[in-house]
């Protein structure tokens, strides 16, 4: 009886001691309510969408120039969710050239072809865009939107207010995409475009529809730049298009008002030409800040006012990076930093007394190689936009490469030094280097181990060792520098 009361005893003790563990809470029951904490944060729903994935432009390339037949310039990305404080960013990617351009404020005006402006009473960005046409082939850009915004208070529970990072993000993304048509094509199919129905059968930039693109149905106005930048007072021309209408059939009276930023800088409009769908506006740049150039028309049929806006900004000029001194046979990289300028001609060139010698391709870096034969002549680099001069013309020298020198002899040991020489350029396409003349008592050879880095772009250094010929006799010579050119330098003696 006893045995047996000892071992009810020990059974209770162990089945006692299991219960306990299993009250005890476990690591995933830990993980588990802290992933249920956690979630609470993003229970709040917080989203972007844009109105459209796609957003096309067509074009027709032909012997007058680029025209632009429709586009769909602006998106609405519009926010959703219980949030303050919405900050848009907006990151245009060009997938072939693996660049990007960053967007971070509406403000940021510095590239033509992008902009975007916050509407905070809507809840929404609208991003417009225009055609870089001076690429004139068929892309695509990919444009990721982010948005960053704060939490409302009343959204999250006090106990979990001061534990809650408040500053939440979304993204969405969509396209854009430059379409060039076969301009034979669409003038074919404008000459056809009655059936024997008499229906309208043709292309024509106002009321075909094509994929991603939506006519809205009602007339639009737009401009085929909404920035455009010059240098002061030269002149620019920008076109406005016409979509669901025609000049004269149903809008009447177009017109144009400038609004300077400042009074008197200079800045003019006016329109130049009228067609049936298009507008072509121009003027002059002002001399300092932006002009406003509002165009407005009047519906024939409902007298509703149609108008748009775009600025034209001065574009500040900066002076061209380029060696004023050159040498010949050596090559040098000139900078205009002339900025693209949307429908403008743009070059920089290097000229002499009768001919161009060479040509930047819109205002790109470029490079120049004087000959031998250019030697002391007088070349001036020259900056156009549309065929005005911008800035003043440079004068680059092309000088003389200098005659070899000894630099210094240094004494090494009894019965030994080293001589250094500097020689200048190229001869035949190779570095012109140097050979030393001794006259006395020495042997010298070139340590050309030991050859030191250039310390320009046109001088050569070398390092030469010359000891006693006879050691029965003093140390003492005459030497000099001759280069491949045949140029000497100065003599010099040496006598221990």
């Amino acid at each position: 009886m006893k045995l047996r009361y000892r071992k009810s005893i020990e059974i209770y003790f162990v089945l006692y001691l299991a219960a306990l563990i299993f009250l005890l809470p476990s690591p995933e029951d830990d993980k588990k309510k802290a992933d249920e904490n956690n979630s609470k944060v993003f229970q709040i729903p917080f989203s972007i969408q844009p109105e459209k994935t796609t957003l096309n432009c067509r074009l027709i390339l032909d012997s007058s120039g680029i025209k632009i037949m429709s586009i769909d310039s602006m998106n609405t990305v519009i926010y959703f969710g219980d949030v303050e404080k919405v900050d848009f960013e907006f990151t245009i990617e060009d997938p072939m050239l693996r660049q990007k351009l960053f967007l971070k404020n509406e403000a940021d005006t510095s590239n033509p072809y992008f902009r975007f402006v916050d509407n905070k009473e809507s809840q929404s960005a609208v991003f417009f865009w225009s055609p870089p046409i001076f690429e004139r082939a068929n892309k695509t850009y990919n444009v990721i939107v982010t948005a960053y915004a704060t939490l409302k208070d009343e959204s999250i529970e006090k106990s979990e207010l001061y534990q809650t990072n408040r500053i939440i993000k979304a993204q969405t993304k969509f396209s854009l995409n430059m379409i060039y048509m076969n301009a034979d094509l669409v003038a074919s199919n404008q000459a056809n475009s009655q059936n024997q129905n008499g229906t309208n059968t043709g292309f024509t930039s106002q009321n075909q529809v094509f994929s991603g693109f939506q006519p809205s149905g009602e007339i639009e106005i737009k401009p085929e730049q909404g920035y455009i930048k010059s240098f002061a007072y030269n002149k620019w021309t920008n076109t406005v298009n016409i979509y669901g209408g025609i000049i004269g059939k149903d809008l009447i009276n177009p017109r144009i008002k400038t609004l300077p930023d400042k009074e008197d800088n200079g800045g003019t409009a006016s329109i130049l030409k009228i067609e049936q769908n298009r507008i072509i506006i121009g003027g002059t740049t002002p001399g300092y800040g932006k002009l406003r150039v509002l165009f407005t028309a009047i519906s024939k049929f409902d007298k509703k006012e149609h108008s748009v806006d775009f600025i034209v900004l001065t574009e500040k000029y900066q002076e061209p990076l380029f060696e004023r001194t050159m040498y010949p046979e050596k090559t040098y990289t000139i900078d205009p930093r002339i900025p693209l300028l949307l429908g403008n001609e743009i070059k920089a060139l290097i000229r002499d007394e009768k001919t161009v010698r060479v040509q930047s391709e819109q205002g790109s870096q470029f490079q120049f190689t004087p000959d031998i034969n250019d030697t002391n002549q007088i070349f001036t680099l020259e900056c156009y936009v549309d065929g005005n001069l911008i800035g003043q013309k440079h004068q680059i020298r092309v000088l003389s490469y200098p005659n070899p020198v000894i630099k210094d002899v240094q004494y090494i040991r009894k019965g030994e030094v080293n001589i250094l020489t500097n020689s200048y350029g190229l001869y035949n396409g190779k570095d012109n280097l140097a050979e030393i003349e001794v006259e006395g008592n020495a042997i010298v050879r070139e340590l050309r181990g030991r050859m030191p880095d250039k310390p320009d772009n046109i001088t050569n250094v070398q390092i030469f060792k010359c000891t006693p010929r006879n050691l029965s006799q003093p140390f003492s010579f005459r030497m000099y520098v001759m280069d491949s050119r045949g140029k000497k330098s100065a003599p010099r003696n040496f006598e221990e």
